[in-house]
């Protein structure tokens, strides 16, 4: 009889610390996709004109490109600056 409230306060206290991990994972996910578009922008220079949103979506909008950004966002994330660097030279511009 004592396990069970035993077992859902474990519960209680484990379910909680799971999701907490949640908004800190789509923090991270941002800021390393911001930090790709940037070194993207040193290679393939936007029109004045064109906002952040619309570059990503030009960027995005070929299929190779998004296999390289997600090379280059995995690179990121196992500090592996060699092949972050290949993957972001890799990205073809599109027309402005």
């Amino acid at each position: 009889m004592k396990t069970t409230p035993l077992l859902c306060l474990l519960a209680c206290l484990v379910v909680p610390a799971t999701y907490a991990s949640s908004p800190l994972q789509g923090l991270q996910f941002e800021q390393q996709k911001m930090q790709v578009m940037k070194d993207v922008k040193k290679t393939c220079t936007p029109s004045k004109n064109l906002s952040e949103t619309d570059f990503a979506n030009k960027i995005l909008a070929n299929e190779d490109n998004k296999r390289h950004v997600r090379d280059a966002t995995l690179a990121m994330e196992r500090n592996n600056q060699k092949n972050y660097w290949d993957a972001i030279g890799q990205i073809q511009c599109p027309d402005m």
